[in-house]
């Protein structure tokens, strides 16, 4: 059933938008505007109020985790099929949501987005009910497809692929955030002096300068008039599983920023926000099993706090157990972009094996 599924998400590729053919030689497209995370989403008015639009709210403005002030995952901005214009088809992220059963104005105006063989296909097919195109109107530019028979199948289809639906777009996101991040040269004395003292490596994008280096830690930051990123490395030995645990990973922050980071004055070290539920999610970043955590951190005084992102890493090796973080102090503004640009360079983690392989 997979494969069948994928071929008939190919061949909707193939057939799904008559302008897809507008320009074969993409360097004449326009550059993708529009802000990190914004999402441009064409569907008809009377749908969007409906529980087909509901189910678009529930998976693109999903809170963001680990945030205190929420925001959502993507700022998902609706237009009418009637208002999409050449100045909107250039964003840089457009969902065209889309059944075949209606008879609006906006129906029939993205109705006629498909080739009549393509709506064909969807009539026959239940199963199939998206399509991915890069570079449709603009450079750069990523565009999802939803579409069905009916709302019905097209929701049980969006509930049922939620997660899918959402990495898409994330996922786009984080290949723009890292093409961003290191254009400019990156801080390899600071990547040397972590795989000389720690034995790990990290890209260290232009700007960050080490704040702090003990034994066994090191804290790299990078501050300017709107916003204080840092990153956090820490380690310690790996003796047993259980330190994947989520209430062990904190702990073992928590000790860790204590000891080694701002000191042992009651007042000032900083902790957990016990307040804000921890995220955490098992994954595997290059096939290495590494746990990520999202969650709030504060001063214990409470005078200043923010959000953070951490992943634990084992290296075998050395039988040493890796902490690295990113987290943020922004008050007043907003603080998803941020995150996911510390997420991608974090992401980028390796140990000194893994790294001199």
């Amino acid at each position: 059933m997979k494969l069948r599924l994928d071929i008939c998400i190919v061949l909707i590729g193939l057939l799904f938008i008559r302008c897809s053919s507008i320009l074969d030689d993409k360097t004449f497209l326009p550059r993708a505007t529009g802000g990190s995370g914004e999402i441009i989403l064409v569907m008809d008015s009377a749908k969007w109020a409906g529980e087909l639009g509901e189910e678009i709210r529930n998976t693109f403005r999903a809170p963001f985790p680990g945030l205190i002030q929420g925001e959502p995952i993507f700022d998902l901005v609706y237009v009418d099929p009637d208002k999409f214009n050449s100045v909107l088809r250039n964003s840089r992220n457009l969902i065209f949501v889309s059944t075949l059963d209606g008879n609006s104005r906006g129906d029939i105006i993205l109705q006629n987005y498909f080739t009549q063989e393509s709506r064909e296909t969807i009539s026959a097919d239940s199963n199939i009910y998206i399509s991915k195109q890069n570079d449709l109107f603009a450079r750069g530019q990523a565009v999802m497809h939803l579409f069905q028979r009916n709302s019905e199948l097209l929701i049980g289809h969006i509930m049922a692929n939620r997660n899918k639906i959402q990495h898409y777009f994330l996922d786009v996101e984080k290949a723009r955030f890292r093409k961003a991040l290191y254009k400019a040269p990156r801080e390899k004395g600071i990547e040397n002096q972590l795989l000389r003292n720690h034995q790990c490596f990290i890209q260290v994008p232009y700007g960050y300068e080490i704040a702090l280096e003990t034994d066994h830690s090191m804290w790299i930051r990078l501050m300017d008039n709107k916003v204080d990123k840092s990153l956090f490395i820490t380690y310690k030995d790996y003796t047993e599983e259980e330190a994947f645990h989520r209430k062990n990973i904190i702990a073992f922050r928590d000790r860790a920023w204590k000891e080694f980071l701002l000191g042992n004055d009651s007042l000032s070290y900083m902790v957990t926000e016990p307040l804000v539920p921890i995220d955490s999610v098992s994954l595997k970043l290059r096939n290495k099993f590494t746990v990520q955590v999202r969650g709030a951190w504060k001063l214990k005084n409470n005078s200043l706090g923010g959000p953070f992102l951490g992943y634990v890493f084992v290296d075998e090796g050395l039988g040493r157990l890796y902490y690295v973080e990113g987290f943020v102090y922004s008050p007043g503004k907003k603080k998803r972009n941020t995150l996911r640009e510390l997420e991608t360079i974090l992401r980028t983690f390796q140990t000194q094996t893994e790294h001199s392989s």
